[in-house]
């Protein structure tokens, strides 16, 4: 990933705790005065940087920025997140990450913006974002595999997402087949399109939402919905999370790629909500309720019902009385 002059000064003020103008002049191979004027820009982008005339320049707070060079620090990631798009305001990260599947990006492009007005998520519903309190990102994927195993790639990212937050002490789990829930409330959604041609996968985008410093929802879903910050009470960088669910996820895809879905179906019970409880499944065309079992080796949901054990591909866990 090629850097800007400022993404240049931000990594060389990580290194130390004060550079002097000259000293990043002299490296950069640019005016004294084009630090400055570049210094005043990272600050109005939200860095806190102070300086002193004998010392130079220190880079105090990085903020709560989504931009690349704050995802960047956090990746061990060969491909994934290596090329980010990042825009302040979109109506929706995926009709971005659609386009860039059309014009060939590669593989591991992520999208993300601080303000997403009209996110999507399953059945047309919408997803409520705030301007700066929530992560909407979009990942494209070309993976070479059968068109009927592209959904497994929702519970793959779920499995890569709820383990990413429990490492940052979290207490979440998954609500089948594409909800982070805390405390049997939402507290990030994952949507996963499929673009095809000539009877193949040409690209898959991963659209992921996640709600990090909200504290009050719209009505009519303040009742499920609800944060990490609101939850936790912690303080979360949102590209910390970004760039650990990207190390996350790159491990999983590539396992799935090599030895299927069946591996990962301890781990997913190991996350699942309700595992073992009664549990409320609804198709277009019937409602059944039994005891959630777990899934099987292609990610289809399993219950036990009065009437044996009944399996469903395409269905919703119904929590909530207005779904």
């Amino acid at each position: 990933m090629a850097h800007t002059v400022r993404e240049q000064i931000l990594m060389a003020l990580r290194k130390r705790t004060w550079y002097s103008g000259q000293e990043l002049a002299e490296t950069l191979n640019i005016s004294r005065t084009a630090i400055w004027k570049h210094m005043q820009t990272l600050k109005d982008e939200g860095y806190h940087i102070i300086s002193n005339k004998k010392q130079g320049y220190q880079l105090v707070d990085e903020g709560d920025l989504l931009t690349p060079i704050a995802i960047e620090q956090w990746l061990t990631t060969s491909r994934f997140g290596r090329r980010i798009l990042h825009f302040d305001e979109l109506d929706t990260t995926q009709r971005i990450a659609h386009e860039q599947a059309q014009q060939q990006a590669p593989e591991g492009t992520l999208v993300v913006c601080d303000h997403q007005t009209n996110g999507r998520g399953q059945l047309g519903r919408t997803w409520h974002e705030a301007k700066n309190e929530g992560i909407a990102m979009s990942l494209l994927v070309r993976p070479d595999v059968p068109m009927h195993q592209a959904g497994q790639l929702t519970l793959v990212a779920g499995i890569a997402l709820a383990k990413t937050l429990r490492s940052l002490d979290t207490p979440v789990t998954i609500k089948w087949p594409n909800d982070i829930l805390i405390h049997g409330r939402k507290v990030a959604g994952i949507l996963t399109e499929m673009q095809t041609e000539a009877d193949r996968i040409s690209s898959v985008i991963i659209g992921i939402g996640i709600n990090v410093h909200h504290q009050q929802f719209s009505e009519g879903i303040e009742n499920r919905a609800t944060s990490l910050v609101k939850e936790t009470g912690q303080s979360f960088r949102r590209a910390e999370v970004v760039g650990r669910f990207l190390n996350q996820f790159e491990l999983l895809y590539a396992q799935w790629l090599e030895l299927g879905f069946g591996s990962f179906v301890a781990d997913w019970e190991d996350l699942a909500d309700r595992l073992h409880e009664t549990v409320t499944l609804r198709t277009r065309q019937t409602t059944a309720s039994g005891t959630l079992l777990g899934i099987d080796e292609t990610g289809t949901i399993r219950i036990k019902t009065d009437a044996g054990e009944t399996r469903f591909h395409s269905a919703e866990l119904v929590y909530w009385e207005k779904e």
